[in-house]
């Protein structure tokens, strides 16, 4: 739906399927960044359209879905890179068709790469001081809503 900037969103549920193939609970908030269509010469393998923020309450690594597959309640499924962000709340970049907003004929031709699944457990790469850090932030997130999370973070892009 589009927002009082004009720009297309979603803000709330979804499931994203981590490397080991274990699906998440999030709250999604979005924003289609481009229209393919009003773009010459566009292809998903050189722009992103669509971008935002992934939360979750549980003690999943959401940078464990590197790529990652995000599924929205009607169905409609998108793939994206974590960007930034803590374990449990990641920026993203969208790689090929946005899984909201309207259905365009460029999105017919693109197909989604396979998802590289892990069975190994990925290494900490974080010393003990930061993990406490990281875990008050968390326990500070844990149970805000989708409206919580937007009145207290923006969701950030680099402009064209």
């Amino acid at each position: 739906m589009p927002w009082e900037d004009g720009k297309t969103r979603y803000v709330g549920a979804g499931t994203v399927t981590l490397a080991d193939g274990r699906e998440v609970s999030v709250v999604a908030a979005l924003v289609l960044k481009l229209d393919p269509e009003a773009v010459p010469g566009f292809t998903y393998d050189r722009h992103t359209t669509w971008v935002g923020s992934l939360h979750t309450d549980t003690e999943d690594d959401l940078w464990d879905a590197s790529p990652g597959l995000l599924t929205l309640p009607d169905g409609r499924t998108g793939t994206f890179m974590t960007t930034s962000g803590s374990p449990d709340f990641v920026g993203v970049s969208g790689v090929g068709p946005a899984p909201f907003g309207p259905l365009r004929e460029a999105d017919a031709q693109w197909h989604a790469p396979d998802l590289a699944l892990c069975d190994e457990p990925l290494p900490a790469e974080t010393d003990e001081v930061q993990q406490a850090v990281d875990e008050r932030e968390r326990e500070a997130r844990r149970g805000m809503t989708a409206e919580d999370l937007q009145s207290h973070y923006r969701v950030r892009w680099i402009a064209d």
